[in-house]
C-alpha cells in the first residue's frame, strides 16, 4: 500500500498487486481518503544512494483509483487497509505489527501481507537481515517454562465447566473425565493421566474399563467378545509398553486370532497364547532407526522401557524375547512383500535363491536391460561389462552361541546369503590354524562380492568364513553370485589377492562341477587401486586396473566401502545366532542397495559432471605430449601397447626392461675399468698402489660415513646415555684415522689439495670435527668416472624401501613405542638421502660444465622436498586417475645405459594414454549405465503392473486381493517416478558428452 508519511515534496511511486489486478499509487496525489487512526510506522527518505529510515507517528490516507489505468478491482476497493485483518491498530500487541527485537520492518510485512509488492524506486533498498530465533528464544525462556508447569495441573480445564479429572498425553481431547474411555476405542496405547488430589498421575485405560476389541471396526461391539489369555494383553508401541484389556472376535465372522491383530496394525509375538504384540508403527521406526543410526534392538526396546518408566519402580514384563521375535518376523513378511513373493500364488516356499534381494539397476542383466544376444568381440561388447569386486570381513564375526538347529534363518537363500546344508563348525575348532580368539567363534567373519561400478551387494554373494579367507568359501561365494549373470559378454573381478587367486580358479570351477560352471565368454582379474602398492613390481605392472583397457575410473575397492557401511552392526550381529545374523544382514545390505539404487540419479549425474571435462582435459594433455616426441618411437610404442592390451602374454609397455645399476654394481664396473687400465697401462701415474677411480669411490664412500656420523651426533639429545656419547664419539675418532688416511692417498693424485687444507687450517679456532673434514674430491681431472657414479646414488632406490618399512602395524604399546623410533630413525635417513642427492646433482653440475655433458638433467630433475614422498601418496584431493606420481619413482636410468632415455619416455607415454583413455572409458560407460538404469525401472514397472493381474490368485486371505493389487500399482508408480526423475536431472548428459564440457558451458542448467 502506499502511505503519506509528511508534506515532502520527495515523491515515491509503488505497484501493488493484488490477486493478479495492478494499481498504480501516486503519493504526490491531491485526492486524499480521510484519514484513519492514529498509526506507528516507518517513513522513508532517499538521498542519493543512500537511504534513511525514521519511525514517526501519521495518518494513513487512500489514494484514489487512478485515472491512467482503470481496474475492475481498483472500484470495488474501498478502504484498502481493510484488506489486512487486525490492522486497525497496530500498535497494539495482537495486531500485525512485528515487536522491534525481531528487526523487521514494519511497513514491508504490511505490504507482503496485502500483497506482492515491486518497489521500483531509483535507490537500492538497504538490506534487512531476519532475527536469530535461538536469541530470541533466550528472553522468553521463564514463559516457556511457567507454561510447562501450567500444563502439569488443570491447566485451561480450572475455567471450564467439565470434569477434569482424567487427561491424554498423546492427544489434544477436550475431556478430562472419565468418558475419555469412549475416545479412545481406537487407541488403546495412549498415556492417560488422572488427577490424585494434588497432581496428575499416569492411570492405564484398562484401569478406568477401557477394552480394546479387535476383529471389528472401532466402536462396533462384537456379540462373543472373547478375552485375550489371562486378560492381560502386552502391546509395544513407540510411546512405551502397555498393558491393555483386549477382547478378540469369537462371533460368526471370526478370523484367526492373529490376522484379527494384524488387522488393527498389531503383530503377535507367538501364534497360541496370544498375549503379547508390537505396533507396525514401532516396528517401522526401530528398522529405520537400526538402518540409519545401527541402533541395537536392546537399545531400542530398552528405551521403550524407560519411557514407560523412568524410575524402575513400575517397570513393565520383560517382553524382550518377543519383541526380537516379532522384529525378525515382521523384518522377513516385509521382505517377501517388497519382493513380490506376495503376489506369487505358489508363495514364499516356492521363491527362487536371492529372488528377494535388491538388484543393482544399472548393472547388466540379460532379459531385463539387455534385450539381445551380443557378440563378445564386437568392438561394443565391453560396454555391457560386469564389474564386480569381493573382500572379506572379520569385523562381522559370529561367536559360537548357538546352532542353525535352534536359531534357523528364515531368508537364507532367498537374498543374500546363498544355501547350504554344512552346519558342522566342529571342523573349525579343531583347525590347526585357529587361534585361540578363532576357536570361540563359529564364524571369522564373512565374504562377500560387490558391483565395483556401483557398490551394491549381490544377491547369494555373502558366506560365513570358517577361520580366515579361503578360498573354497570365497569360490562359492563368488561362482553362486555371478552365475546369475550368464550371457554377458565379459567380466572383470577386483580381488586383492587376484595375482594368486585367478591362477588355478579355472581348474578349481572344473571340480566344483557343472553347477558352479561359470558361463562368461571373456574374464578379466584384476587388482584394486589401494591394494595393488603392497603388491611386487610384477603384479603392480600386469594387475593394475589404471592399466587395463576397458575398465574405466575404476578403483576396485567397492567392497571396502560397503563394509564400512555394516561394520555399524557388528557389535550386536557377533552375539546373533546364524539365523538371526543371516536375517540382520540381509536387511542392512537390501537397505544399503535400495538407498545405493535411488540415488543412482545424483551418483551417475555427479560421476559424469566431473568426468567429461577430465577426459577431455587428459586427452588434450595425451596430444601434446605425443606430439612433442618423435613420431618414429610414438608408432613403434603404440603398436607395442597395443598388443599387450589385446594379449597379456606380450611384453609389457608400462615393465622397465633396462636393469637398474646400484652404487655396489658400479664400484663393480669401476674395478673392472681399473684392471684393464692397468694391464693397458692407462693410468699414468704409478706413485702409489690405489688407483684413481678406486680413490674416488673410497672419497664417496667416506662422505657417505661422514653423512651417517653427523646425523648420529645430532639424534644425542641432554639425556643421553654416557654409552651412547661414547659410542659416537668413538665412530667420529675412527671417521677421523680413515679420513686422514685417504688424504695421504688423494695428495698423491691431486697435489693441490695439500694447498688447500693449508689454507683452511689458518687461525687459531678450534679443528673441524671428523664429518664436517673437506675432502676436496676432483671437479675437473677423473670427472667422468665419478660423474657415473653419482648418477648411480642419485636414483634413491632406497627411499621407497624406507617409506614402506614405515608402514608398520602397531597392536601393542611396545610395538607402537618401537615403531616410533624406527619412524624417526627412517625420517633421519631420508632428510640424510635428500641432502645427499642435492650433494651429487650440485657436484655433477660443476662437473657436466667441464664435460659438456647434461644429458643427465632429463632424468635427475632438482629434488623438492614435495618429491621425496611414497608412491601411493600424492597431493590431498587428487584421485587415481589425475595422479601426478613423483618423478623419482618413475626415473630411468641415463648415462651409458643403452636404452634408458627412450625407455623413460615410453612409460610415461603409456601412462599418459592410459589416464585420457581410461576417462573417455568412463564417459561411455556412464552414459551405457543411464540408459541401462531406465531399461530396468521400465522393466521393474511393468513386471509390477503384470502381478497386478495375478493378485487376487497370490494371496491367502479374503478380501485381501484389492490390497495385494493396489500394492503392485503402487510399487510400480515408484519404478515410473525414479525413472521420470532420473530422466529429467539427466537431460543435459548428450550435450555435455558432445561439446566436452558441463553445465558451465550450458546456459540452462541451473537446476543443478
Amino acid at each position: 500500500m502506499a502511505v503519506l508519511r509528511n508534506p515532502k515534496p520527495k515523491v515515491k511511486r509503488c505497484r501493488v498487486r493484488w490477486n493478479s489486478h495492478s494499481i498504480e499509487l501516486y503519493a504526490d496525489t491531491t485526492d486524499i481518503a480521510p484519514a484513519h487512526r492514529r498509526h506507528h510506522h516507518h517513513s522513508w527518505s532517499f538521498a542519493g544512494s543512500s537511504t534513511i529510515s525514521s519511525v514517526k507517528h501519521g495518518f494513513v490516507h487512500l489514494p484514489v483509483s487512478p485515472q491512467k489505468r482503470k481496474s475492475m478491482a481498483a472500484e470495488n476497493i474501498t478502504d484498502l487497509p481493510e484488506l489486512i485483518p487486525g490492522s486497525d491498530n497496530v500498535d497494539d500487541e495482537n495486531g500485525f505489527a512485528p515487536h522491534a527485537e525481531y528487526h523487521l520492518d514494519p511497513e514491508a510485512y504490511a505490504l507482503a501481507m496485502a500483497g506482492d509488492v515491486e518497489d521500483i524506486a531509483t535507490a537500492p533498498r538497504r538490506r534487512i537481515y531476519m532475527y536469530n530465533p535461538l536469541l530470541t528464544f533466550s528472553s522468553h525462556v521463564d514463559g516457556y517454562v511457567a507454561e510447562s508447569l501450567r500444563r502439569e495441573g488443570h491447566g485451561d480445564a480450572m475455567s471450564q465447566n467439565r470434569c477434569s479429572a482424567i487427561g491424554c498425553e498423546d492427544k489434544d481431547f477436550p475431556f478430562r473425565c472419565t468418558c475419555i474411555v469412549s475416545l479412545h476405542e481406537a487407541y488403546p496405547t495412549h498415556v492417560i493421566q488422572s488427577w490424585n488430589g494434588n497432581y496428575f498421575d499416569k492411570v492405564p485405560l484398562r484401569q478406568l474399563g477401557m477394552r480394546y476389541q479387535v476383529g471389528h471396526l472401532a466402536g462396533e461391539a462384537c456379540p462373543h467378545p472373547q478375552p485375550a489369555f489371562g486378560n492381560h494383553f502386552t502391546i509395544i508401541d513407540t510411546n512405551g509398553i502397555h498393558d491393555v484389556a483386549l477382547d478378540f472376535c469369537s462371533c460368526m465372522r471370526k478370523h484367526p486370532f492373529a490376522m484379527q491383530l494384524q488387522g488393527s496394525w498389531l503383530f503377535p509375538a507367538t501364534d497360541i497364547e496370544l498375549c503379547t504384540t508390537v505396533t507396525t508403527v514401532a516396528l517401522e521406526q526401530f528398522q529405520m532407526l537400526t538402518f540409519m543410526g545401527k541402533i541395537s534392538a536392546y537399545e531400542y526396546y530398552h528405551s521403550l522401557v524407560r519411557l514407560t518408566d523412568n524410575t524402575g519402580i513400575k517397570s513393565p514384563s520383560d517382553n524382550f524375547n518377543a519383541f526380537i521375535r516379532v522384529v525378525r518376523e515382521w523384518s522377513f513378511i516385509r521382505l517377501l512383500k517388497r519382493a513380490g513373493v506376495g503376489n506369487d500364488p505358489g508363495g514364499w516356499k516356492d521363491a527362487k535363491p536371492g529372488s528377494c534381494a535388491v538388484e543393482c539397476l544399472a548393472c547388466p542383466r540379460p532379459g531385463v536391460n539387455i534385450l539381445e544376444q551380443i557378440d563378445p568381440d564386437s568392438p561394443t561388447a565391453w560396454e555391457n561389462t560386469l564389474y564386480v569386486g569381493m573382500d572379506a570381513n572379520f569385523h562381522l564375526e559370529r561367536f559360537n552361541v548357538s546352532s542353525e538347529e535352534k536359531v534357523p534363518g528364515l531368508s537364507k537363500g532367498l537374498a543374500y546369503f546363498p544355501p547350504s546344508s554344512c552346519s558342522n563348525h566342529e571342523a573349525a575348532k579343531g583347525d590347526k590354524r585357529s587361534s585361540v580368539r578363532t576357536r570361540d567363534l563359529a564364524a571369522s567373519g564373512v565374504g562377500g562380492v560387490v558391483c565395483t561400478r556401483h557398490e551394491l551387494k549381490l544377491p547369494l554373494c555373502t558366506v560365513d568364513l570358517r577361520v580366515g579367507e579361503t578360498q573354497v568359501e570365497m569360490d562359492y561365494g563368488y561362482l553362486t553370485a555371478i552365475k546369475r549373470f550368464a550371457g554377458v559378454p565379459r567380466l572383470v573381478t577386483s580381488y586383492d589377492i587376484a595375482c594368486q587367486w585367478s591362477i588355478n580358479l579355472e581348474e578349481w570351477i572344473d571340480i566344483y562341477g557343472d553347477f558352479m560352471c561359470l558361463k562368461i565368454p571373456k574374464k578379466v582379474y584384476l587388482v584394486p587401486k589401494f591394494h595393488l602398492p603392497s603388491h611386487i613390481k610384477d603384479c603392480q605392472e600386469k594387475y593394475c586396473m589404471s592399466f587395463h583397457i576397458h575398465v574405466g575410473e575404476n578403483d576396485g575397492e567397492a567392497p571396502e566401502r560397503s563394509w564400512a557401511i555394516s561394520n555399524g552392526v557388528a557389535a550386536s550381529t557377533r552375539e546373533m545366532g546364524p539365523g538371526h545374523q543371516w536375517e540382520k544382514l540381509d536387511q542392512h545390505f537390501g537397505d544399503f542397495n535400495w538407498q545405493k539404487n535411488v540415488l543412482q540419479g545424483d551418483t551417475l549425474l555427479c560421476k559424469i559432471k566431473d568426468a567429461v571435462p577430465k577426459a577431455s582435459d587428459h586427452e588434450d594433455r595425451f596430444e601434446r605430449f605425443m606430439a612433442s616426441l618423435p613420431q618414429g618411437d610414438v608408432a613403434k610404442w603404440t603398436t607395442m601397447v597395443e598388443a599387450w592390451e589385446m594379449d597379456r602374454n606380450k611384453p609389457n609397455p608400462f615393465a622397465q626392461t633396462v636393469a637398474s645399476k646400484t652404487e655396489a654394481a658400479m664400484r663393480l664396473q669401476l674395478a673392472r675399468e681399473d684392471a684393464q687400465d692397468e694391464i693397458a697401462g692407462l693410468d699414468g701415474d704409478t706413485l702409489h698402489t690405489t688407483s684413481p677411480k678406486s680413490m674416488i669411490s673410497q672419497g664417496i664412500q667416506l662422505e657417505s660415513s661422514q653423512r651417517r656420523v653427523s646425523r648420529l651426533m645430532k639424534e644425542l639429545g641432554a639425556h643421553s646415555t654416557d654409552l651412547q656419547r661414547a659410542q659416537v664419539l668413538e665412530k667420529s675418532n675412527r671417521l677421523r684415522c680413515t679420513v686422514e688416511s685417504w688424504f695421504v692417498v688423494q695428495e698423491v693424485h691431486m697435489p693441490t689439495v695439500q694447498t688447500l687444507r693449508i689454507r683452511d687450517n689458518r687461525g687459531d679456532g678450534p679443528s673441524l670435527p671428523a664429518y664436517s673434514l673437506p675432502l676436496y674430491l676432483p671437479s675437473s681431472t677423473l670427472t667422468r668416472a665419478e660423474s657415473r657414479l653419482r648418477i648411480a646414488q642419485g636414483q634413491l632406490l632406497s627411499l621407497s624401501k624406507a617409506y614402506k618399512d614405515g608402514d608398520t602395524n602397531v597392536l601393542t604399546q611396545k610395538e607402537r613405542l618401537k615403531c616410533h623410533k624406527t619412524t624417526r630413525d627412517l625420517n633421519a635417513r631420508i632428510t640424510q638421502a635428500k641432502q645427499y642427492y642435492r650433494d651429487v646433482r650440485k657436484r655433477l653440475t660443476i662437473l657436466s660444465t667441464e664435460l659438456g655433458e647434461w644429458s643427465w638433467q632429463a632424468q635427475l630433475r632438482i629434488l623438492e622436498d614435495s618429491d621425496v614422498r611414497r608412491i601411493a601418496d600424492d597431493e590431498v584431493g587428487i584421485s587415481e586417475g589425475n595422479r601426478m606420481m613423483s618423478w623419482i619413482w618413475y626415473s630411468s636410468h641415463l648415462g651409458d645405459v643403452p636404452g634408458g632415455v627412450e625407455e623413460c619416455l615410453r612409460i610415461e607415454w603409456c601412462k599418459t594414454r592410459a589416464r585420457a583413455h581410461r576417462w573417455c572409458e568412463e564417459c561411455q560407460l556412464l552414459r551405457v549405465e543411464m540408459d541401462r538404469i531406465k531399461r530396468t525401472l521400465e522393466h521393474e514397472a511393468n513386471l509390477w503392473l503384470s502381478r497386478a493381474k495375478s493378485a487376487a490368485e497370490g494371496v491367502a486371505l479374503i478380501n485381501a486381493g484389492e490390497g495385494a493389487g493396489a500394492y503392485t500399482k503402487r510399487q510400480a508408480m515408484i519404478r515410473t517416478s525414479l525413472r521420470l526423475s532420473f530422466e529429467d536431472k539427466w537431460r543435459f548428459v548428450g550435450q555435455w558428452l558432445e561439446l566436452g564440457e558441463t553445465s558451465e558451458a550450458l546456459p540452462d542448467d541451473e537446476d543443478f
